[in-house]
C-alpha cells in the first residue's frame, strides 16, 4: 500500500486497512465457527458467529464509502 500521494489516497489506503482488519476477524470467526462445528457443539458455533453480521455490515459500509468517494483510476482494471 505504499506512500499515499494525496489526502484521499491516505484516507482510501487506511479505509482499505480497517477492510484488511476486519476480514481477518471475520476469517477468525469463521474459523472457530468451523471448529465448532466439527465437534458438534452448537453452543460454540452460536457464540463463535457472534457478531459476525455487524462486522460485515462495517465492511460493505466502509467500502460502499470508498466506492462512492475515493474511487481510484485502476477501478476500471477490476
Amino acid at each position: 500500500m505504499g506512500n499515499p500521494q494525496t489526502p484521499n489516497d491516505a484516507i482510501r489506503d487506511l479505509m482499505f486497512r480497517k477492510a484488511e482488519a476486519l476480514n481477518q476477524q471475520l476469517l477468525r470467526r469463521l474459523g472457530d465457527t468451523a471448529r465448532h462445528l466439527s465437534k458438534n457443539n452448537e453452543l460454540g458455533a452460536i457464540g463463535a458467529l457472534t457478531g459476525l453480521e455487524s462486522d460485515v455490515t462495517a465492511m460493505r459500509k466502509l467500502m460502499g464509502i470508498v466506492r462512492d468517494h475515493f474511487p481510484e483510476q485502476n477501478a476500471k482494471e477490476a
